[in-house]
């Protein structure tokens, strides 16, 4: 709308930049430092692969580009001739408003005549209303008759929009219907909330360095309570700063005017105001951008320290650390259980409550209007229709749910007097995520018809019905999250700046010591103040969470705990396309997540040398992991063994010893294949060496022992394990094989080596000081004698017959070559070899 420069002699306008000058100097060097702190937080966050978990059920729309047209009306303005003009306004997704001379000159794409940012606007409707602000932004002014606001008997219309901006001129517009009247209002407070907060939520170094040194520059100046007028960008938020010590300087300049009997002294006040400001923020600006432009250097060249030294500066900071909660830690922790702690629940409760009813009101809307969707709509011929009304419930007007959020004004003023907590900035955020979370319902809602839509079999009403439901489920736990995640920052915002000070005057000439336990080569890199911060939020943040969970657990303000979770994540069955990879839709979905498997016993260490091992690779459809596992339940941990795994089926165990195994000790290799079910999970059976007065027989037809191997330990192999083959062709192997052979074979006859069978391996076992040691204790896993007609039936399919029984012989020999192999250490406590696979067990 212009500025007034000329009310700005030479003499102010310098005084102005030096007054600016000399606080941004002050400002630069913490601004520096936590530059190099937030980006030294990026690169680790880079090295750790850290991410941000964003888990929500709701599908949330693409953001729209920032030129999209989000409102744009023929609309009475009040111009700077002070009369009223139709003139066409436009807002755009950048929350903009632009005021072009009409709409013929906005489609040629004219520049428009006025561009409004209204960032901290405030929007009245009534002229009283309007006044006050006036009278109190205005010194020596109570009481003064001047035509400063719009006649109201002039208006075009009944229905005025009041816009007050800090520091800047305001402006004024005019309705003849209330609908066009609230719905101008509801897209513009969306413009001033964003504006707002937008910039400030961003997570990139240059915000979260503006951030924290504009909070320390505050509190070195005895300022630790939240300020109102935080808002906008980083030039506008310092701006703002400085404009309120810029203010007594200005009113002195203007008292002759102030007190004069001029009717327009009024205008003249805000005009002047206006000029400083514009002037303070173009100064302002420049400067800023140049130190941004300083720290991007500065910290491009510390990159490559910050990579290399990443170790050393997390530890010298967590040794800080260390120092400093030895002196902190008892006064904070006094202070907050006395004077924070007794308060939280009540500050839990006058905040949660409007915020649940803001919430809750929203969410009765919705279902409302979902409600009239599906009755209304009934005929998928109607799709058009159905469309557009769905395009006017994403443009519902949730102004009553504002209403109730804005009720924390008015529940908190007792504890503001406690705090001195500024509500303005939790009512802002409240706002933007309770829009954001409508929005993202609505949006869910609009794929679930869109799907029903693309199949003409089913039934619309019902699947609008079903879709509704859905997303009302869906609504409960984001609402559940978003109010948890506000609550507690809102209980920290609230109650840490009251310890900070309180605790300023103990620690605050006594942190600059511990400067002495940094480095000089990390000092960029480590701040003794952060550090400081840091510990007494982390103590804060405890009393806090404990609430919060209470407040879950008993069920207030239908607040979900993580087991509640899990009950809502499980009872819906689908996530729109497109979901985050994290949301708990996509979490849940997958059989395998949902159910993990037990770890392998194979990973473990210490299987004892006196147990034998057996492996199967069983294979069969109607077969469950949950059948192996009473099987691994019962494998004993050995005393200081290490079982080393060779490849998917063979093991073998490290073992110590003192004496060499002999052809001799061998004993006589046993071999038998049983009637069972194959699947693919590894299943480990552990059986104690047995003794036996003569030599091993072979096991009776049908028994389930795997091998009853001699008097030794044993190492049992069982790759896959089949059903046997016909009892004459079993006869028929048994004769082939020679008398003189070193393993006497009772085994199902198969083709090749794609179905091997089982396979033991004897080992000698003789530990120092215990060569003589008979074994006597036995521990024989048995497994089923036979099994179920299915499985049988099943496995008669799969078996195949074996032409000759030198492909078992051969087999069966080479594994006894790798027993030989095996040599025990010479050394008591040294480790055996690794036992090498050989090629032909597969």
């Amino acid at each position: 709308m212009g500025t007034s420069s000329s009310l700005l002699d030479e003499n102010k306008s310098n005084y102005i930049k030096g007054q600016v000058d000399e606080k941004f100097n002050k400002f630069a060097p913490i601004y520096r430092k936590q530059y190099s702190l937030a980006y030294l937080s990026k690169i680790q966050d880079e090295l750790e692969q850290r991410k941000n978990e964003h888990t929500q059920f709701l599908k949330q729309r693409a953001t729209p580009e920032s030129g999209k047209v989000l409102y744009e009306e023929s609309v009475r303005f009040f111009d700077d001739g002070r009369k009223w003009k139709e003139r066409y306004i436009v807002i755009r997704a950048c929350n903009v408003v632009e005021c072009h001379e009409n709409y013929k000159a906005f489609l040629k794409g004219v520049p428009p005549l006025h561009r409004l940012i209204p960032t901290g606007g405030t929007i009245l409707t009534t002229e009283e209303k309007y006044m006050e602000m006036i009278d109190q932004a205005c010194p020596g002014t109570n009481n003064v008759q001047e035509d400063f606001a719009p006649s109201v008997s002039g208006m075009p219309g009944d229905f005025p929009v009041y816009l007050r901006l800090p520091y800047r001129r305001d402006s004024y517009f005019c309705f003849r219907k209330e609908d066009s009247q609230t719905e101008f209002i509801s897209i513009l407070s969306d413009c001033i909330r964003h504006q707002n907060k937008d910039f400030l939520k961003k997570k990139t170094c240059e915000v979260k360095a503006f951030l924290k040194a504009f909070q320390l520059y505050r509190q070195e100046n005895g300022q630790y309570e939240s300020w109102d007028m935080l808002i906008g960008s980083d030039v506008r938020g310092l701006a703002n700063l400085f404009m309120e010590d810029l203010m007594p300087y200005l009113e002195n300049e203007l008292q002759s005017c102030m007190k004069s009997k001029r009717a327009d002294k009024r205008r003249v006040w805000f005009a002047t105001v206006e000029s400083a400001y514009f002037l303070l923020q173009e100064h302002l600006m420049l400067r800023l951008n140049t130190l941004k432009e300083e720290c991007k250097d500065m910290a491009k060249q510390q990159e490559a320290l910050m990579r290399s030294d990443m170790d050393q500066i997390t530890n010298s900071r967590a040794f800080l650390e260390g120092k400093l909660r030895a002196m902190v830690a008892e006064p904070a922790t006094k202070y907050c259980t006395e004077q924070v702690q007794p308060y939280l629940p009540a500050v839990l409760e006058e905040v949660m409550g409007p915020i649940s009813l803001g919430f809750t009101e929203a969410r009765d809307l919705s279902e409302a209007m979902m409600e009239q969707l599906y009755q209304d709509f009934d005929d998928a011929d109607q799709k058009e229709e159905l469309r557009q009304a769905m395009f006017k419930m994403s443009k519902a007007n949730f102004q009553s749910c504002y209403e109730k959020v804005s009720g924390l004004a008015d529940h908190i003023q007792e504890l503001q007097q406690t705090f001195n907590y500024c509500i303005k900035g939790l009512v802002n955020n409240t706002e933007i995520d309770l829009k954001q979370l409508m929005e993202n319902l609505e949006y869910t809602f609009e794929l679930h018809v869109r799907k029903a839509l693309e199949d003409p079999s089913i039934n619309l009403t019902m699947a609008m019905e079903k879709a509704s439901n859905r997303v009302l489920k869906q609504f409960e736990y984001d609402s559940s999250t978003v109010r948890k995640r506000i609550l507690q920052e809102a209980l920290i915002n609230i109650t840490l700046p009251s310890i900070k000070k309180h605790l300023a005057p103990s620690f605050k000439e006594e942190l600059p010591k511990f400067e002495q336990y940094i480095f000089a080569d990390y000092s960029n890199f480590i701040s003794v103040e952060n550090v400081y911060e840091d510990i007494i939020q982390q103590i804060l943040e405890k009393d806090v969470s404990m609430v919060v969970k209470e407040a879950a657990s008993l069920k207030k303000f239908n607040l979900m705990t993580e087991s509640r979770y899990n009950f809502s994540v499980s009872s819906l069955s689908f996530t729109p396309p497109g979901s985050a990879p994290s949301s708990p839709g996509h979490l849940n979905t997958s059989p395998s997540l949902r159910t993990p498997l037990p770890p392998s016993p194979l990973l473990g260490n210490g299987m004892t040398a006196n147990k034998s091992v057996t492996v199967h690779s069983l294979r069969s459809e109607s077969s469950t992991p949950s059948q192996a596992l009473p099987v691994m339940e019962k494998i004993n941990e050995g005393e200081n063994k290490t079982l080393l795994e060779e490849s998917d089926d063979v093991f073998a165990t490290d073992e110590t010893s003192t004496s060499n195994t002999s052809a001799e000790a061998k004993p006589e290799l046993i071999t038998t294949t049983i009637a069972m079910d194959v699947i693919h999970t590894p299943v480990i059976m552990v059986t104690e060496a047995t003794e036996s007065p003569g030599t091993s027989c072979s096991p009776k037809e049908g028994d389930a022992t795997f091998s009853d191997f001699a008097n030794k330990p044993t190492t049992a192999i069982s790759p896959i394990c089949m059903k046997t083959s016909d009892p004459a062709e079993t006869e028929n192997s048994k004769a082939a094989v020679s008398s003189d052979d070193p393993a006497q074979i009772k085994a199902p006859i198969h083709d090749e080596s794609t179905y091997p069978i089982a396979v033991c391996v004897s080992i000698e076992d003789v530990e120092s000081g215990d060569i003589d040691k008979e074994f006597t204790d036995k521990q024989v896993m048995n497994l089923p004698e036979k099994a179920s007609e299915s499985q049988s039936s099943y496995l008669e399919d799969e078996t195949k017959p074996l032409g000759c029984v030198k492909e078992i012989r051969d087999l069966v020999m080479e594994v006894i070559e790798v027993e030989e192999v095996l040599q025990p250490c010479k050394d008591n406590g040294e480790k055996a070899q690794m036992l090498e696979e050989p090629e032909a067990i597969v």
